[in-house]
């Protein structure tokens, strides 16, 4: 993909960027030196057993053949041959070499044209945001001439692990990006590909004390986008709807809050509706529970799109008019969005740029490019209005 084919709205940076991702320089930083030089050895190995310059059962060079050819201390090459031992691509022959080993004796091998695997892993399929991050990562790969290989963790930390212990171990597979099940804490399955000289990157959140790097989008700044047009248009009485599952990093309701109080709006409880429901079905019981309650509102900030046809579902069978009696705005964008009677404003998030961009980051980790401390990106979002909003009937409702 060429440099021109990023385009890149607003991004916060925390830590540092590699330069690749903004110009054509090269970034290099001392304290992970030893560790890169191993790893771009082992995949320099790697490489050659995967286009068969090394075939099955045959020796790979010696130390001092490596060293030479590849420039690299002793300690380097020993360190990469055990790395690619412990991945099964090599075996040890006491007083003969180091062997490619037969596939048949390794472990699993991911399938490949290219001989580059990129793995994801999303929470759900069944998102329409991360079809289009999905699409924005493919894309960008294929353009580099990886593969990409993608399923989803249903939220389940043990299924996160257990498709990341096992790419772990495949040497076809060269790094991974992730939307975590959780954050307190680096899962497991990722602390051993991290410790198997892969490069991952976190998607949407990210835990600490992990040697990763991390691209997000300013979800705070989401919802003070939404509560401020809703604002502007002149509402007061304005509700927050989210469903399950609520995730820390996604959640927007601290934010609505904020936004509402930097507005001086009061805070009024009964406005916000937090369910443990599927998004849709959440949508559409919040707006029930809201009507039922007698509730005053004028629109609603929501969660997500999914939700929001929920929110939309409600309205009319309370017999409530969108605009005309509530506004609704929403945050994604998707083309779900696009497609409501009527459209819906919401905030984009930028998943196919996000996407591109996540991919981005790792491409340069695996190539080396950039090799300095881990880095965070945030994507700054923007507001698109269709027909789903308007001023209130009644004007400082």
């Amino acid at each position: 993909m060429l440099e021109s084919d990023l385009v890149i709205p607003h991004i916060y940076i925390t830590g540092l960027i590699p330069m690749s991702i903004l110009t054509n320089e090269q970034t290099t930083m001392v304290p992970r030196r030893a560790r890169d030089k191993t790893r771009c050895l082992a995949k320099a190995i790697r490489d050659d057993i995967v286009s068969k310059v090394y075939g099955p059962e045959t020796a790979i060079p010696s130390e001092r053949e490596l060293m030479l050819k590849h420039e690299v201390s002793r300690t380097t090459v020993r360190r990469a041959i055990q790395l690619l031992v412990n991945e099964g691509v090599v075996v040890r022959r006491a007083g003969s070499g180091t062997y490619v080993r037969k596939a048949e004796s390794g472990p699993p091998i991911a399938s490949s044209s290219s001989g580059k695997i990129l793995c994801l892993i999303v929470p759900t399929f069944a998102n329409p945001l991360y079809a289009e991050v999905i699409d924005g990562i493919e894309r960008a790969a294929r353009g580099s001439g990886y593969d990409l290989i993608t399923s989803q963790s249903d939220y389940q930390v043990a299924s996160e692990n257990m498709r990341l212990s096992a790419m772990a171990g495949d040497f076809l597979i060269q790094g991974a990006i992730v939307v975590p099940s959780m954050v307190e804490r680096p899962a497991t399955g990722a602390l051993e590909f991290i410790n198997s000289s892969k490069p991952l990157v976190y998607l949407g959140r990210w835990p600490n004390d992990i040697e990763a790097d991390g691209v997000r989008i300013d979800y705070d700044e989401a919802a003070r986008i939404a509560v401020r047009h809703l604002v502007e248009l002149g509402h007061r009485r304005i509700a927050y709807v989210e469903g399950a599952p609520r995730l820390e990093g996604f959640s927007m309701l601290p934010a609505y809050r904020d936004a509402l109080a930097s507005a001086g709006i009061a805070r009024d409880r009964s406005l916000a509706r937090i369910q443990d429901e599927p998004s849709e079905l959440a949508g559409q019981n919040a707006i029930e529970a809201l009507v039922a309650g007698k509730t005053a509102f004028t629109s609603v900030f929501v969660r997500n799109d999914v939700t929001a046809i929920g929110i939309m579902r409600g309205l009319r069978n309370a017999g409530l008019n969108v605009p005309g009696d509530v506004s609704v705005v929403s945050v994604n964008d998707s083309v779900i969005a696009r497609s409501m009677d009527p459209p819906l404003t919401s905030v984009n998030v930028q998943p196919r740029t996000l996407g591109s961009l996540t991919f981005r980051v790792l491409s340069d980790r695996i190539s080396g490019v950039y090799s300095g401390p881990p880095i965070y990106l945030t994507l700054r979002p923007s507001l698109s209005v269709y027909g789903s909003t308007g001023a209130p009937s009644i004007p400082g409702s």
